[in-house]
């Protein structure tokens, strides 16, 4: 009875080595495609420059990818929104890139739509008022370029920080 345990336990052990062994085998052969060259980066954000909603009046330029109903993104905006060093020292380039899972594209669009958007952006972010429109043609072609400009960049999180390098602020 015990050697039939025995038995069975190292079967399922054994089984259990050889599945391991093969995901880190093939897991291994999976390449990913290397991540853009700080330059290819930058060519891009400036290639939508004119659908950022700008924030502060700083000399250090930051691009940021954000989500109106995220959390982490609303407690960013938050953060520089209310502290006049920061909005001092950066000039921030805000896109709004949605992320799927929070249905956002709505209050995107409300945004880009608004007759200001940055007040608007403010207001979202900073409060619970949420406006909610269809996109039009215009709306949904800055969405349009800011989204395929964070698939190539690989933007996966919100907020998404990219940093200019001083030497790249006077081009």
């Amino acid at each position: 009875m015990f050697i039939l345990r025995y038995t069975r336990m190292m079967i399922k052990v054994l089984i259990l080595t050889v599945y391991l062994a093969g995901t880190l085998l093939f897991a291994s052969e999976i390449k990913t495609a290397a991540p853009l060259s700080y330059d290819a980066s930058v060519s891009l954000l400036k290639s939508i420059d004119n659908e950022a909603i700008l924030l502060g009046s700083g000399k250090k330029q930051l691009y940021v990818f954000l989500d109106p109903l995220c959390l982490h993104s609303r407690k960013f905006i938050s953060m520089v929104s209310k502290n006049p060093k920061m909005l001092s020292k950066y000039r921030y380039h805000l896109f709004l890139y949605s992320i799927a899972r929070l249905k956002s594209e709505e209050v995107v669009a409300a945004i880009y739509a608004s007759k200001n958007p940055l007040p608007r952006l403010l207001e979202i972010m900073t409060t619970d008022k949420i406006y909610r429109e269809k996109a039009n043609s215009m709306t949904q072609s800055k969405v349009d370029a800011i989204a395929l400009v964070g698939q190539k960049m690989e933007v996966r999180k919100r907020p998404y920080i990219f940093v200019v390098r001083t030497e790249e602020k006077g081009e």
